[in-house]
């Protein structure tokens, strides 16, 4: 009797799944402004909107790793990386977050471009691309956008060495990210007052 398991259709569960929880925690303002911001939910491109941890070992082309995931999409765990870091700056009145937020001064969107372990490298390296918007909700004009790019080398060339660079990749990400947010709506409010 054969049992081909290759053929079936039934998927077999990552035995590894890690998540990415690291974020900037500087305090950015020595006292709150009146002013709030919307933090909307990331959006991901196209091939990034998956739990598969994704790597690139052929230039152009984008694999997943088998036994290995992440908990969420990446998008999806950015976002209370995000909130808590712009909340630990300690700039913004309020911090608001989610689809049914009535007023705020300022919005914030991202959308992940790239999260992957590059083995063209050696040793590999994370990429990690992200572009942001920051646009002042009453009259919905962009203040600012940037595409924040952070590659760090990976400790190990294994999937888990991916995840330990991934995590310094978002704590550099959330910090150029604060800094930018807080310059830019503090520049924006010396133009506009």
């Amino acid at each position: 009797q054969v049992i081909l398991v290759a053929c079936s259709p039934i998927k077999t569960p990552a035995s590894d799944q890690y998540k990415l929880e690291a974020f900037n925690t500087k305090k950015l303002s020595a006292k709150k402004t009146a002013l709030s911001i919307l933090i909307s939910q990331p959006e991901a491109v196209a091939g990034y909107q998956t739990e598969q941890m994704l790597y690139v070992q052929k230039p152009y082309e984008v694999t997943a790793f088998v036994h290995n995931t992440w908990i969420s999409s990446p998008a999806n765990m950015l976002y209370p990386l995000i909130i808590q870091s712009i909340q630990k700056t300690g700039y913004f009145y309020a911090v608001a977050s989610g689809p049914y937020v009535e007023k705020a001064d300022y919005r914030l969107d991202t959308q992940l471009i790239a999260l992957q372990q590059n083995f063209l490298l050696k040793p590999s390296v994370i990429e990690l691309v992200v572009k942001v918007v920051l646009t002042h909700i009453t009259d919905n004009r962009v203040v600012s956008s940037r595409i924040i790019n952070k590659r760090l080398n990976c400790p190990m060339d294994t999937p888990y060495g991916g995840v330990i660079a991934a995590n310094r990749a978002t704590l550099a990400f959330t910090a150029d990210l604060s800094k930018f947010i807080v310059d830019e709506v503090s520049h924006d409010n010396q133009r506009t007052s």
